[in-house]
């Protein structure tokens, strides 16, 4: 059999070079021991402030990390992380915390792990008895379905505070509306960039895009998440000089960067 290697196709190099860069730099900040600075988001002063409002009001939280439609991706990891953080809250503040699981016939991968995760919390606080399974059960793997469970749970519990991150498509907008109905403190996420508009008007605090991702890994403190969040900044902040220098370049007639990029 003959094995045929085949060049690389035009265009493509310079996207190569830059995931080689990447790559690098993921690397050193892995071995490097000092963590890389990641800013904190405002949205976690509202998670903090939300499970506040829930102990004073006495009221529980109900939080979901997504529907995890493509099982563990970036942003189901992302809001596992923040699910985790608020169950550490809520078992240190003794606030009920409920969690509705599904939304997606993949969410059976992410429903146990992140019982898992939220038990492990209660046991770290010293609470272990004041975690109950039932306050996570898995409503359903269709989107709608699981969206009518989850307002429904809204509507006889009455939280404080309502908490939506990960994956979250157009249902995320009928519960945050019914969050408000019921008198709740509506926190949202999102990288789902047709739903980001709709929660933001329907939310009191929203996470832009990957504004959650960059919150998830702040709260995880996982090194892989912190070494990969700053060094998507760092390329972004390569591409935007390049694309500057571009411009530039061809308004004074000059297509170097054009002819870079495009190699």
């Amino acid at each position: 059999m003959v094995f045929q290697v085949y060049p690389i196709v035009e265009g493509r190099i310079s996207g190569l070079i830059i995931f080689l860069v990447a790559l690098v730099l993921t690397v050193y900040y892995l071995q490097t021991k000092k963590v890389p600075y990641i800013r904190r988001v405002p949205a976690i002063d509202a998670i903090e402030e939300g499970i506040g409002r829930a102990t004073e009001l006495g009221k529980p939280v109900i939080a979901s990390c997504g529907m995890a439609p493509s099982g563990i991706d970036a942003s189901t990891v992302a809001g596992l992380g923040m699910l985790t953080y608020i169950a550490k809250l809520c078992a240190r503040n003794d606030v009920r915390l409920m969690s509705p699981m599904g939304g997606s016939e993949e969410s059976y991968t992410t429903m146990e792990l992140a019982r898992d995760l939220v038990e492990t919390q209660y046991k770290l606080e010293g609470k272990p008895e004041a975690f109950n399974i039932d306050d996570m059960p898995f409503l359903s793997g269709r989107q709608f379905a699981w969206a009518s469970a989850y307002c429904g749970m809204m509507l006889r519990e009455k939280p404080a505070t309502n908490i939506m991150v990960g994956v979250q498509y157009a249902s995320a907008v009928y519960i945050s509306e019914v969050g408000h109905e019921v008198g709740a403190m509506v926190i949202s996420g999102t990288t789902y960039l047709a739903n980001i508009a709709c929660l933001a008007a329907s939310s009191d605090y929203v996470m832009i895009g990957e504004e959650m991702l960059a919150a998830g890994a702040y709260l995880s403190r996982d090194p892989g998440q912190l070494a990969t969040i700053r060094t998507q900044d760092i390329i972004k902040a390569v591409l935007m000089i390049l694309v500057t220098l571009g411009v530039v370049g061809l308004t004074v007639s000059n297509d170097l960067v054009r002819v870079i990029l495009s190699s």
